[in-house]
């Protein structure tokens, strides 16, 4: 048997688990957005970092074009000086300079040949993981455009059972109210449980025979002498 001011405590706790359960979604809700907007960040950032990549290996491939050309401008001055000089030593000497650097552009061209080959690939990648990040993204920013339409639902549930607290706890008299104020500020939800058998279901501990016996009169609120929850029988 419940009496009446135990019912009317139930009502308070079933209000005030549903209060809590409100205020937890509307504090998890922004936790959520955070987390959408940081994966958000960290596509864009990986994005960014490829079209970087490939900035460096366009700069690597003018820097070895512009190199090249200034040694091979080089050659014809020398190509030049050749035609003016008299002595067979000069002569020869102008020639290894040519031959040098006739070698520095085989190398450049080596190396240049290696940076197009990266760089095709990289822009391959990054048309390839472009597309899908994109998707990504796309599927975050539903994600959080969910989540802000959750959050205005919520801090309209969140008056309604502000609301409906406030009735259920007017609706106690003093002792009561008192008492159960006392209860749940320690305890974990739910703090007004079931008496199952001679065992509490709250702790799940077995209660005092004094305690059982107090449960079942139903005369006056009773607690666990374990856990200190309130008891309730139901017959």
């Amino acid at each position: 048997m419940v009496s009446d001011a135990l019912t009317k405590m139930l009502i308070l706790q079933d209000r005030d688990m549903k209060l809590q359960q409100v205020e937890d979604a509307l504090q998890t809700i922004p936790q959520e957005r955070k987390a959408a907007e940081a994966k958000i960040a960290s596509i864009n950032a990986g994005i960014e970092a490829a079209r970087q990549r490939i900035k460096e290996l366009e700069t690597k491939g003018k820097t070895i074009e512009t190199e090249m050309a200034s040694i091979e401008a080089q050659i014809v001055k020398y190509k030049n000086q050749q035609l003016q000089v008299k002595k067979n030593e000069e002569y020869q000497a102008l020639i290894h300079e040519i031959d040098n650097a006739g070698q520095k552009i085989s190398d450049l061209e080596s190396d240049e040949l290696e940076v197009l080959y990266e760089l095709d690939e990289e822009r391959k990648r990054f048309a390839e993981s472009e597309a899908k990040s994109k998707e990504e993204i796309a599927l975050e920013e539903k994600t959080i455009a969910r989540l802000n339409e959750r959050e205005e639902e919520v801090k309209g549930e969140l008056d309604a059972a502000r609301e409906a607290k406030e009735k259920a706890d007017a609706a106690l008299d003093n002792p009561s109210r008192s008492k159960y104020t006392q209860v749940a500020r320690g305890l974990k939800f739910p703090v007004i449980v079931e008496l199952s058998g001679s065992s509490c279901k709250g702790c799940h501990m077995k209660v005092s025979n004094a305690i059982l016996s107090e449960v079942k009169a139903a005369k006056e609120i009773t607690t666990c002498d374990n856990c200190g929850r309130i008891l309730y029988y139901a017959d």
